[in-house]
């Protein structure tokens, strides 16, 4: 065999003696356990209550006891629903005070107090203390509910009283096997036909009572409903006329206003457009004065300009220009008949030699 085959080889064997060893020397605690250990050889018991993991146990020398944890109930009724966690009983049957029989569907919950468990163990009732808390649970509450008369089992709220009462009596009963109860629930009551038809008949006047009673109070709550109605619609027709009268008379202050504000603009749109119109007339009227005047100034400076030398020569010219001769015979032989071409001699022919 190869040397990695033998380290291989040699791993596994480890690892499967490591199982077995764990396995054989530590046990496991569930959560829902108590655990308590016992020396078989020192013949002790483990003063403490072990919880949830894993604990050393070595084969012929430790044990351990196993405690359920979890609540635990006893019912009493006609089925048979025994678990680990529950024992079934009959329902209770007995008379009440007024000497009528009455059967009771009840269950009660409990648990084993924390750290109380290896008590249990060292009394040696670790495996029957379920067996003898039901017998204590039932003398109990035999004893609790038989205070009822028969109109004190069918109302609700002394149930509910007697079962929370009977808790601390239960407790006190139960301590000696190192359990608490948690609490009392009372399901179902049953009495015989006849006297349940009777029963029946006087919790339905009862209830008859506190209905006209619960009417009556929905009248009375009706009533103070509808006045307080009524004063709330008078106080809001008093506010809507408040704010109504309010409104109109904020409206006509603001007509009044509106009114003001529109004759102010009024009249100084007048008297702006007045203002405006004088302007434009005048500024009109200086602006015919200006250009009069500058006609006026125009014509005269022409005037003096075509009232000179060269004013007449230019008058001349401009007449010359405009000539239209239709026929003209001249002299040629004569040289002083200047040629109807020559411009400037028809100027000196038709105004002169002047200045």
């Amino acid at each position: 065999m190869s040397t990695p085959l033998k380290v291989l080889t040699g791993i596994a064997v480890l690892f499967v003696v490591g199982v077995i060893a764990l396995m054989t020397l530590f046990t496991r605690i569930q959560p829902w356990h108590y655990g308590v250990k016992q020396n078989l050889i020192a013949k002790e018991l483990a003063e403490v209550d072990s919880t949830t993991g894993f604990v050393l146990r070595i084969p012929g020398v430790h044990t351990w006891h196993m405690i359920d944890r979890r609540t635990h109930f006893v019912t009493f009724a006609d089925v048979d629903r025994d678990s680990s966690l529950g024992r079934t009983r009959p329902s209770l049957v007995f008379r009440t005070k007024d000497n009528n029989t009455v059967t009771y569907d009840l269950t009660v919950t409990y648990k084993v107090k924390d750290g109380e468990a290896h008590m249990l163990v060292r009394e040696g009732n670790a495996n029957r203390y379920k067996e003898l808390v039901v017998g204590i649970i039932e003398s109990t509450m035999r004893s609790e509910l038989a205070q009822l008369s028969s109109e004190e089992v069918f109302s609700t709220d002394q149930r509910i009283k007697v079962g929370n009462d009977a808790l601390p009596a239960l407790g006190e009963a139960l301590e000696e096997y190192h359990v608490v109860p948690d609490a009392v629930l009372i399901r179902a009551i049953r009495f015989e036909p006849n006297y349940e038809a009777k029963l029946q008949a006087k919790q339905l006047t009862y209830q008859e009572l506190e209905l006209a009673r619960a009417q009556r109070v929905v009248e009375d709550e009706r009533g103070k409903t509808e006045t307080k109605a009524a004063e709330i619609e008078a106080a809001v027709k008093e506010l809507t006329g408040d704010r109504d009268k309010l409104l109109q008379q904020v409206s006509s202050d603001n007509l009044v206003a509106s009114a003001e504000v529109e004759a102010e603009a009024n009249i100084y749109d007048r008297e702006t457009r007045a203002r405006a119109d004088a302007t434009y007339e005048t500024a009109v009227a200086n602006g015919t004065l200006a250009l009069e005047q500058a006609e006026a100034l125009r014509n005269e400076l022409r005037n003096r300009a075509l009232d000179t030398t060269g004013g007449r020569i230019y008058l001349a010219q401009q007449a010359a220009e405009n000539l239209d001769f239709e026929s003209v015979t001249l002299n040629s032989n004569d040289p002083r008949v200047p040629s109807v071409i020559d411009i400037g001699a028809m100027v000196k022919l038709l105004v002169g030699e002047g200045d």
